[in-house]
């Protein structure tokens, strides 16, 4: 955060609050948040890039292309099973002209994934579905699914379509098979 930036953000603090309470606490208000903002200025920056490293303009608010985004954690903790989806994924990677260097063992690439419960499905009426730009790659096993669904009616959300950002995962040293990684508290 720039010292321009500091003395803008306190300055229109400054006269929003003089504008309410008083013109003789525009200069005082204004200080006080410029010293804090001046202070803070090293845990503001070092939060920036990381908010914006993997979200565009459109996805910063809580909802995504229409649908409720689940809270962004940045932990990445929760495995989606794609081993049937490996065409699928290659093709994602392909489509978003994603190069991956083969030296490396360990391979990330950020999205947004969609959770979808699949009533139709032939195989499982609770099943969930996991696509990333209208392309399945994997599934929530039965066990997760029904932990899904049930966090869906707890938020009012029954059935609906839900969004959380997601890593797709090159592992070098597991027969280069990818993997699909969601951003989204672990299922009870």
């Amino acid at each position: 955060m720039s010292l321009l930036s500091i003395l803008a953000f306190s300055l229109i603090f400054g006269l929003m609050a003089g504008a309410s309470v008083d013109k003789s606490h525009i200069l005082p208000v204004a200080l006080i948040s410029a010293i804090i903002l001046y202070i803070s200025r090293d845990k503001i920056a070092a939060r920036e890039p990381a908010a914006l490293s993997h979200v565009d303009a459109q996805q910063s608010t809580n909802t995504v292309s229409g649908y409720y985004a689940w809270p962004e954690l940045g932990q990445f903790a929760f495995a989606v099973d794609g081993e049937s989806f490996q065409d699928a994924i290659k093709q994602l990677l392909q489509e978003n002209a994603i190069t991956l260097d083969e030296d490396s063992t360990l391979k990330i690439h950020i999205l947004t994934a969609h959770l979808i419960p699949d009533n139709d499905s032939p195989h499982d009426s609770s099943a969930v579905r996991v696509d990333i730009n209208s392309r399945t790659v994997g599934y929530l096993n039965r066990e997760q699914a029904l932990s899904f669904r049930h966090r869906l009616d707890e938020k009012g959300l029954s059935n609906q379509i839900t969004a959380c950002i997601a890593i797709i995962t090159k592992n070098a040293k597991v027969d280069s098979k990818y993997g699909v990684r969601l951003d989204i508290a672990p299922f009870e």
